[in-house]
């Protein structure tokens, strides 16, 4: 693995790359799918990013693959290039962490933020949107949101917006009575 210093060079070297908006999408697109690709695993429980990034196999055959593999999810010839730069180089299995990197500029310069909304029971389409519409009234860019169901929580809504939390669940509430009740 790369370290996350490297997969931010390589990403920002990506993002020169694009001409615009459209074309940095297509590009984020891309890398997401080739990065999920690149995470599945062959019969014997082998990862495709562990035989593209070993020496066991002929760099020509590799190349072979990472090109098969691009035109799977139908990747932009320049992505492609790039790709064959990063295996040529031997980082390519610093591409997920390129991906991701490269997504996280994408979403900067588009004005766009994740967010994931975690409740104890699923939300209703209605509440999701009502919620993502507070959070992006309070980041001013357009909110991503992604919803996940934790039980613990007992009740209410935990909404995590890169390392900003907002913690209106039941369990935090308990906590910070139990804490007040102590002290």
């Amino acid at each position: 693995m790369i370290p996350g210093s490297l997969a931010r060079r390589y990403a920002r070297a990506l993002f020169g790359l694009a001409n615009s908006a459209p074309q940095r999408d297509k590009f984020a697109k891309d890398m997401d799918g080739i990065a999920d690709l690149l995470g599945q695993k062959d019969v014997q429980g082998t990862s495709l990013l562990v035989i593209l990034s070993t020496d066991r196999f002929p760099s020509e055959q590799r190349g072979k693959l990472l090109d098969s593999l691009c035109r799977r999810v139908g990747a932009d010839p320049m992505v492609v290039k790039f790709l064959q730069y990063t295996l040529e180089r031997g980082r390519i299995e610093g591409t997920v962490a390129i991906a991701r990197s490269f997504r996280r500029m994408v979403d900067d310069a588009a004005g766009r933020v994740n967010a994931e909304i975690t409740s104890a029971a699923p939300l209703a389409p209605d509440a999701v949107a009502k919620i993502k519409g507070a959070l992006e009234k309070a980041t001013g860019k357009q909110v991503i949101a992604t919803t996940a169901v934790d039980p613990e929580l007992i009740g209410g809504v935990v909404a995590k917006v890169g390392s900003f939390v907002i913690d209106g669940s039941v369990r935090a509430s308990l906590s910070s009575l139990r804490t007040a009740l102590r002290g």
